[in-house]
């Protein structure tokens, strides 16, 4: 393992001299390695014909998948015909272009086309996990509970200088290396005064990659969990202590109420089963709301989710609605699903039935509110991801006590 120095994405204000002072709280979090698990394994169809190749494959950056096939074929790009077919999954996972090398390389041995579909335990074996990160927030607030400085310190591979690597010299580039892009989200949404957000990158030998909303689905999760923390400390109810943030962000402070309005929010009281969380994120806003239940066994389950959603100008919402949907589904996979175990350097689960995903009868009832604006078009595919989490988080700790401060969620944590 190794790593690089801290650097400073974002800095606003008089962050050392608003922390050098009284009534200052601290949170450490954390959020392990994720699969991406398509549906769809890696895979792809080649011909060599002549001079000329052709690939069919699932691509989310076809003109980096001809790139990669034209590569492995030693030929220009121009000699390279890419028909992209339906993704079958993506979430990043499909940005990869291996199944299309592979294929290509044998094309050219056999002399004949070839289509190569990757295993389930290859795919698993091979994934581009979505990387380990660790928090520390610190934050200042007076005595009403007004916070007044914000610092956060993340650590985690530097995941899309792997990424670019691996696609454009077949090399992992170096995830040591501070990216801004590894602490995506981590600028909180709400009016603090100071602020400083930093990277510290570190290389953790592992494969890492694209995972659906990226560095977001942590920093959302480290954010909104503080927050919570946060508001309790303060005695102001957690839905009240966002919204007195929120005045220079009104589109978020609607999504909230608007979450809030619909899934019945009764103010997170202890015994309570319901948590809230709010995120901004690709020009969008969304605010999640949902009601979860501890089994005995302490496995978290969630029964019921809200998302209330402001995209700006929506021409056709249904698709706005299933992707939201999709995405929370997506995000409960991910926060209450099995942690990732490593043995001699590969994943110990590899099937899909080992990761613990919620199945049909575990998904909760979900309703999606799009909120009517006239704003510029903001991101869908991935908005109903990182708010999910913290908030799932948020209703454990309303309803047991217990606050969980390690993704994914597993009881007797912290």
């Amino acid at each position: 393992m190794s790593g690089g120095e801290a650097t400073r994405f974002f800095s606003q204000g008089d962050v050392p001299g608003v922390l050098a002072g009284g009534n200052l709280f601290r949170g450490d979090y954390s959020a392990g390695p994720v699969p991406n698990a398509p549906l769809e394994t890696l895979t792809a169809t080649a011909r060599m014909t002549g001079d000329r190749l052709e690939i069919w494959a699932p691509t989310q950056a076809p003109g980096l998948a001809r790139a990669a096939a034209a590569r492995a074929a030693g030929i220009g790009e121009g000699q390279v015909a890419l028909y992209p077919t339906l993704v079958g999954s993506g979430y990043g996972r499909k940005l990869e272009t291996a199944a299309i090398e592979q294929a290509v390389f044998m094309a050219l041995q056999t002399k004949r086309p070839v289509q190569l579909v990757w295993s389930r335990l290859e795919e698993t074996i091979q994934d581009s996990f979505r990387p380990p990160a660790r928090a520390t927030i610190r934050a200042r607030m007076d005595p009403g509970g007004r916070v007044l400085g914000w610092e956060a310190r993340i650590a985690a591979p530097a995941s899309v200088n792997q990424l670019i690597g691996r696609l454009r010299s077949g090399e992992p580039g170096d995830a040591g290396k501070a990216n801004a892009s590894a602490i995506d989200g981590a600028v909180p949404p709400y009016a603090i005064p100071a602020v400083a957000v930093d990277h510290l990158p570190v290389d953790v030998g592992l494969r890492t990659g694209i995972w659906r909303s990226g560095a977001h689905s942590y920093t959302a999760f480290f954010n909104e969990c503080f927050v919570d923390e946060l508001a309790r400390k303060a005695g102001i109810e957690p839905l009240s202590f966002r919204m007195q943030m929120l005045l220079q962000n009104p589109r978020l402070a609607r999504a909230l109420s608007t979450a809030a309005a619909l899934g019945g929010w009764d103010g997170g009281i202890s015994g309570s089963s319901l948590g809230i969380a709010a995120h901004s994120c690709f020009g969008s806003h969304a605010a999640t709301l949902v009601e979860v239940e501890v089994g005995t066994n302490q496995r978290i389950r969630v029964t019921r989710a809200v998302c209330a959603v402001d995209v700006g100008r929506v021409v056709n919402p249904e698709i706005v609605k299933q992707l939201i949907e999709g995405g929370i589904v997506y995000g409960i996979a991910g926060a209450t699903g099995h942690p990732i175990r490593f043995e001699r350097g590969l994943p110990a689960q590899r099937s899909l039935g080992s990761l613990g995903l919620p199945r049909l009868a575990d998904s909760p009832e979900v309703t999606v509110e799009i909120i009517e604006s006239e704003e510029e078009p903001g991101g869908v595919t991935e908005l109903g991801v990182p708010a999910v989490a913290p908030a799932i988080a948020n209703a454990v700790f309303a309803s047991t006590g217990q606050r969980l401060r390690s993704l994914p969620l597993v009881m007797g944590s912290a």
